[in-house]
C-alpha cells in the first residue's frame, strides 16, 4: 500500500493512492482498476471497495481529482472536465506501462462516474470496462431550468467560484455513522457548488447526452432508486440508448447515493456484484 504524489500535464500536484502491497508479483495481477471519486469527495473513502477488489486478484489505485482531497487546484473549481479526464488518462497511462499487458477497467462513482464515461467515450477501446455507481449523466431537470441554466452561465462570467448550491450529507447514505464521518471529514469539500464548475458540469453531460446511442463499451451501473443527488433516469438513460451488447444495470430498491457506504445487506452486495463482474470480463 503506498501514497505519492504525481504530476498532471497542467504541473499541478496530485495526491496518488495504491492500494497494494509493493511486493505484490506483477503477474499476479488479472487487471487494473483504476477508482474515480465523486464530487468535493476524495480517494480515500474508497479503501474498503478497493481491499475488496485486492482480494480478488486486482491491482487497484486512483487519485484525488484536482482541487479535490490532497491535490493542489482550487477547492471543487474546473472550468472545463477534460481536466479531470485528461488527469486519468495521464495517471493511468504511467502505471500501464508497467503493467503493459493487463486490461483496464473503471469505477466512476457520482462526478466520477460522468468523468469515466468520457473517459471511454474518448479511447472506446481502451478500457476493458466501466463501472459506474449512482453516475452523474443527467443534470436534475428540476434544479438546471432553462432560465437557470442561462443565469448561472451570466454569472459564471463575473462570479465563477460563487457558490450557487449546497450538498446534504444526508442525501449520501442511510448509515448515519458514515454521514457523520463525511460530515467530519476535512478532506471534503463542505461549501458547496461553485458556479462555474455547474456550467462546465452542465457541458459535460450534454456531451454525454449527445453521444450516448453511439456507446459500445461494456459498462454495469449501479444506482439507488432514493438517490437524491444523481439522476436514476439518467443511469436508465444510458442503459437504454447505448447499443452495447454487454450492459447491465442493477436498481436498489430505498438505497441513496453512495452504495458502496450503504446500509447493509446493499453494500456487501455492491462489493460482490462488482467483483463478480470483473471476474467475468478478465
Amino acid at each position: 500500500m503506498a501514497e505519492t504524489k504525481i504530476k498532471n500535464e497542467r504541473g499541478q500536484q496530485l495526491y496518488a493512492r495504491y492500494w497494494n502491497e509493493d511486493d505484490s508479483p506483477k503477474d499476479s495481477y488479472k487487471a487494473l482498476v483504476f477508482i474515480v471519486h465523486g464530487y468535493c469527495e476524495h480517494c480515500l473513502p474508497y479503501t474498503e471497495l478497493a481491499k475488496t477488489l485486492i482480494d480478488k486478484g486486482f491491482y487497484v489505485f486512483a487519485h484525488d481529482h484536482v482541487g479535490h482531497g490532497q491535490s493542489e487546484g482550487d477547492r471543487a473549481h474546473v472550468i472545463d472536465f477534460d481536466d479531470y479526464v485528461n488527469d486519468v488518462f495521464c495517471h493511468i497511462d504511467q502505471v500501464k506501462n508497467k503493467f503493459p499487458d493487463k486490461p483496464v477497467f473503471l469505477i466512476g462513482h457520482s462526478m466520477g462516474g460522468a468523468i469515466s464515461v468520457l473517459a471511454a467515450m474518448a479511447r472506446p477501446t481502451f478500457f476493458s470496462g466501466v463501472i459506474l455507481i449512482g453516475p452523474l449523466i443527467t443534470p436534475d431537470r428540476k434544479a438546471a431550468t432553462p432560465f437557470k441554466i442561462a443565469l448561472g452561465k451570466m454569472v459564471a462570467k463575473v462570479l465563477p467560484q460563487m457558490h450557487i448550491a449546497k450538498l446534504d450529507p444526508k442525501t449520501v447514505s442511510r448509515d448515519s455513522d458514515y454521514v457523520k464521518t463525511y460530515t467530519n471529514d476535512p478532506l471534503n469539500y463542505h461549501n458547496g457548488v461553485k458556479c462555474r464548475w455547474g456550467v462546465a458540469m452542465l457541458d459535460a453531460l450534454k456531451k454525454i447526452e449527445d453521444n450516448v446511442s453511439d456507446i459500445d463499451w461494456p459498462f454495469f451501473i449501479l444506482h439507488g432508486d432514493k438517490d437524491a443527488l444523481c439522476e436514476l433516469d439518467g443511469s436508465k438513460l444510458m442503459y437504454d440508448k447505448a447499443k452495447s451488447t454487454d450492459k447491465k444495470i442493477k436498481i436498489f430498491e430505498g438505497a441513496f447515493h453512495q452504495l458502496h457506504n450503504e446500509l447493509e445487506p446493499v453494500k456487501k452486495e455492491t462489493f460482490n456484484l462488482i467483483s463478480d463482474w470483473l471476474n467475468e470480463r478478465v
